[in-house]
């Protein structure tokens, strides 16, 4: 056998056995899989702070020379686009960079630890029905999908110990306070010329409730009206 032919052969065999991966779908992880990414990424963080902290001397003097390196300090931080605001409403708070806004609950004193009760939406539109349920101690999560037009929403629940949104989008977008069911939330319309994204969340005294979607933000806020607990 010629080594052009033999060439061949290895070139057509490793066509075949790579061909069937040509077009799979891109991997999309799993809620659980991103929050216990966050509580990993949020432990570094803190561990790191600590650790800045120790490190820091326990007193300062302010000179004429550490003054002006401050201001530099501030200066460039702005440019690069560092924190440029903080935050705050009457359930969250956060620091606004930038490109992105990072939000926290604030009262988060006396809240349970693990779902004690559970949370759902009593009324679905029209077609939809539920694609995919994911449940912890720390969180519930459902995603729900129209069977007609394809579009879905998740619906999530959470510890208030455990929640922790990063990078929330605000560079082109405006956070707006809502209230929903009489507690104080934020809306954001995500939405553009090339697609419909919306979400809404908020505080019920003991969780976060959090939906996002590709409806628009006014039917989003009318269906968590419908948010109740399966006590009542």
């Amino acid at each position: 056998m010629s080594e052009s032919i033999l060439k061949s052969i290895l070139e057509e065999s490793a066509r075949l056995e790579w061909e069937k991966y040509e077009n799979v779908p891109e991997h999309k992880f799993s809620f659980k899989h991103r929050l216990a990414m966050k509580r990993i990424f949020k432990l570094y963080e803190k561990n790191t702070r600590a650790i800045h902290s120790a490190a820091q001397p326990k007193r300062f003097r302010l000179t004429r020379k550490t003054a002006l390196t401050a201001i530099v300090i501030i200066f460039l931080a702005a440019l690069a686009g560092c924190t440029a605001a903080y935050f705050i409403s009457q359930s969250f708070q956060g620091d606004v960079h930038k490109e992105f806004t990072r939000i926290f609950p604030i009262n988060t004193e006396n809240c349970p630890t693990t779902i004690e009760e559970k949370y759902y939406l009593s009324e679905l539109p029209e077609g939809f029905e539920v694609l995919e349920t994911d449940s912890t101690p720390y969180y519930e999560y459902v995603i729900i999908k129209s069977t007609s037009t394809g579009q879905t929403f998740s619906f999530k629940q959470i510890v208030k110990s455990d929640f922790d949104t990063t990078h929330l989008n605000t560079e082109h977008h405006k956070i707006e306070e809502v209230v929903i069911n009489g507690h104080v939330g934020l809306g954001i319309d995500f939405s553009d010329s090339n697609r419909t994204h919306s979400l809404l969340l908020w505080d019920n005294g003991d969780y976060i409730l959090e939906i996002s979607s590709d409806l628009p933000l006014n039917e989003l806020y009318n269906l968590v009206k419908t948010t109740k607990n399966y006590e009542n």
